[in-house]
């Protein structure tokens, strides 16, 4: 007996999507059913750490790119912009260059660039070879260069004297001798106008005259200079006044120390 066969299953109706739309399929407006995060936006370089930067490349005005490199970071922290590594580069250039500027400035004015060793003395102690020296140390009958200029000097202003000077033998050109050299009475700085008082009166007179001889005649172009402590260098122990005979039309060789004295 044969079994009829069975009728074909009918199709399952297609699911009706509903007024949203089904998971993963599109809704009537095309959209995908949940929440979406929107794309992130492309962060902002912040302009300050840029400037910053390139003033600390090619700029040499002070404390600029500093101060614009901390502002920079400020600002990058509360606003989520990009460009820390440019405001960090800023502030680490900037900061180095001020210290090696802060350096160069130290050793010049100490003497601790160029020529720093001291003159070479003979027994009697007049210099044999050239050497530098701090304006205190100056010894009586040292000729020297101050690398200035005498005729622009100015010796109540303290005028363009340096913090040191190069001692040359007498036989080589020089601008200056050194004929007398005392030092002040301790204690607080006594005040300029004091202090140039005194050299003008001890450097005067006796003391030149007991160098160069009393019957000496010196040229028009020499005259008489002193320098005297400033109130930075009284606080590091300088007492003393150092006169001498300085020529103003630039150099000349030879000493004018007089025979014995």
């Amino acid at each position: 007996m044969s079994i009829p066969p069975q009728p074909p299953s009918s199709p399952e109706p297609y699911p009706q999507p509903g007024p949203y739309g089904q998971p993963g399929q599109p809704g009537p407006y095309g959209g995908q059913q949940g929440w979406y995060a929107p794309p992130p936006m492309s962060q902002k370089t912040n302009t300050l750490a840029i400037v910053a930067f390139v003033m600390s490349v090619v700029c040499g005005i002070p404390l600029v790119p500093l101060i614009l490199g901390i502002i920079a970071l400020s600002q990058i922290r509360d606003r989520g912009e990009r460009g820390k590594g440019f405001a960090i580069a800023a502030i680490v250039i900037h900061s180095l260059a001020i210290a090696f500027y802060a350096v160069v400035l130290v050793l010049g004015l100490s003497g601790g660039l160029g020529d720093s060793a001291p003159p070479k003395r003979d027994t009697s102690g007049q210099a044999t070879t050239p050497g530098s020296v701090r304006v205190e140390d100056i010894r009586k009958g040292d000729c020297f260069n101050t690398g200035g200029k005498l005729a622009e000097y100015d010796d109540e202003e303290g005028g363009d004297a340096g913090f040191r000077v190069k001692i040359v033998p007498c036989g080589e050109a020089h601008e200056g001798e050194a004929y007398s050299v005392f030092n002040l009475d301790g204690g607080a700085y006594p005040g300029k106008d004091k202090v140039i008082s005194i050299a003008e009166e001890k450097c005067g007179g006796a003391a030149l005259t007991g160098y160069v001889g009393a019957d000496a005649k010196l040229s028009e172009t020499l005259e008489v200079y002193y320098y005297y402590p400033q109130p930075t260098t009284w606080i590091r122990g300088d007492r003393e006044i150092t006169c001498f005979i300085g020529d103003t039309s630039g150099s000349s060789t030879g000493s004018l120390r007089a025979a014995g004295s």
